[in-house]
C-alpha cells in the first residue's frame, strides 16, 4: 500500500468512526444505558465513570470514541479507539 493509500484508508475510517458515534449518540442520550436488541447494549457516557467492582457474561464490546482503562485481576488494561485487544476465556 502506498503512502496515498494509507492516508485515503486512514481518512475512511475516521469517517467510519464519525458516523457510528452519531448514530450512536442518537439512539442512547447522553448518560444513558440503552439495550438496541437482546443482549445488545449501547452505553453513552460523557464523563469519565467511576471504577465498579463487577462480573460480566462473555462480551463484544466497541469503543466509539473515548478510552476505558479495565482490571482484570491484577493486570490494568487499556482500551481506546485506536487499539485492539482479543481476550479469551475457557468455557468447558
Amino acid at each position: 500500500m502506498n503512502q496515498k493509500e494509507a492516508e485515503f484508508e486512514k481518512r475512511k475510517m475516521q469517517i467510519n468512526r464519525e458516523d457510528l458515534i452519531e448514530r450512536m449518540i442518537r439512539l442512547a442520550p447522553e448518560n444513558s444505558l440503552l439495550e438496541v436488541f437482546p443482549g445488545i447494549f449501547i452505553y453513552q457516557s460523557s464523563k469519565p465513570t467511576e471504577s465498579q467492582i463487577s462480573v460480566l457474561k462473555p462480551a463484544f464490546c466497541v469503543i466509539a470514541q473515548g478510552s476505558k482503562d479495565v482490571l482484570l485481576n491484577d493486570e490494568l488494561w487499556f482500551f481506546s479507539t485506536c487499539y485492539a485487544k482479543s481476550l479469551t476465556i475457557d468455557i468447558r
